[in-house]
């Protein structure tokens, strides 16, 4: 062994044991959060006795596929600044699938898809969260897909933002005109760097002709551009900062081996991430708008997507 490689490889091993180390203290940091070592577990459960939500990360559904895959749920909570109750609805809802037979994707559910939750009736699934937690909307995300969720995340927009900033921004291309008043969203066809109060502008705009459906795909193509740009050494400096932000603006039931799983996947897999959609088509019922999926149609959709050819 030359020394020139010789050094090389100790310094990847420097690199994945600095890595391992601070993926071993998120997961001390989550694991307290979520056992009520901040006030995530306990604000959920006085909100349970006024009749909204009882939201815990305990999962008890089984992921039905039983080949190795793995299935993380991110959910984006639409919550003022510095409240951090990480209650609500869920304005966010996108699955990162790390598929045994090497296929990844991000997929996302419609959060106006229209469900029956247990207790509560019809209602969308951007509800369900809100009625039943982590449980809920990952029972009815399994009822729509046969995908059982393994782990969660859920985030705020303070952190969205505080993520893309801490990473430097990430360049985005805009194909057609985007102006909204509401998501904050004002830029014109062009490539942008862009920083967090952009992106979370972009991500939320929903002026296009396709609505909710065009913002999901802005959803998951920005998500994949931070993975295609920011999955790289580069990152190491600011896990510091980045720490930092989970530990105030998220929280998870992910565990290091989960942290490690889902870094070492995208950096072997970051260009080459499915970007989906669950297949539905809206409609207005007793004046609400619902997006209405077909769950065996779903299921195909996702089987095709999900396979190997």
């Amino acid at each position: 062994m030359n020394k020139t490689r010789g050094c090389f490889i100790a310094f990847i091993i420097i690199v994945l044991v600095s890595v391992i180390f601070v993926l071993f203290f998120i997961q001390k940091t989550s694991e307290t959060d979520i056992k009520g070592g901040n006030s995530f577990v306990s604000d959920q459960k006085n909100s349970s006795q006024d009749g909204t939500s009882d939201a815990t990360l305990n999962l008890t559904v089984d992921n039905i596929r039983k080949d190795g895959s793995s299935d993380y749920l991110f959910l984006g909570i639409d919550e003022r600044e510095n409240q951090n109750k990480f209650l609500g609805r869920t304005d966010t809802i996108i699955i990162y699938h790390i598929g045994s037979n090497g296929i990844d994707a991000l997929i996302s559910i419609p959060r106006d898809t229209k469900v029956e939750i247990k207790n509560h009736g019809t209602a969308k699934i951007n509800a369900a969260y809100e009625y039943g937690g982590a449980d809920s909307i990952s029972e009815e995300i399994f009822k729509l897909t046969d995908i059982g969720i393994d782990k969660v995340m859920i985030a705020n927009f303070a952190g969205f933002k505080k993520i893309i900033d801490a990473l430097g921004g990430v360049s985005i291309t805009i194909t057609e005109p985007l102006h909204d008043s509401k998501s904050g969203s004002d830029f014109d066809p062009g490539t942008y760097n862009f920083n967090g109060e952009q992106a979370l502008a972009f991500v939320r705009n929903r002026s296009t002709l396709k609505g909710d459906f065009d913002r999901m795909d802005r959803q998951k193509y920005l998500l994949s551009e931070v993975f295609k740009q920011k999955a790289n050494l580069s990152v190491i400096p600011k896990i510091p900062s980045i720490i930092s932000i989970l530990r105030e603006e998220t929280r998870s039931d992910f565990s290091i081996m989960d942290y490690l799983r889902i870094g070492m996947r995208l950096l072997k897999n970051k260009n080459n991430i499915k970007l989906l959609t669950l297949p539905g088509n809206t409609k207005t019922i007793n004046g609400i708008s619902y997006v209405i999926v077909n769950g065996d149609e779903a299921k195909a959709y996702l089987n095709e997507n999900l396979s190997k050819k």
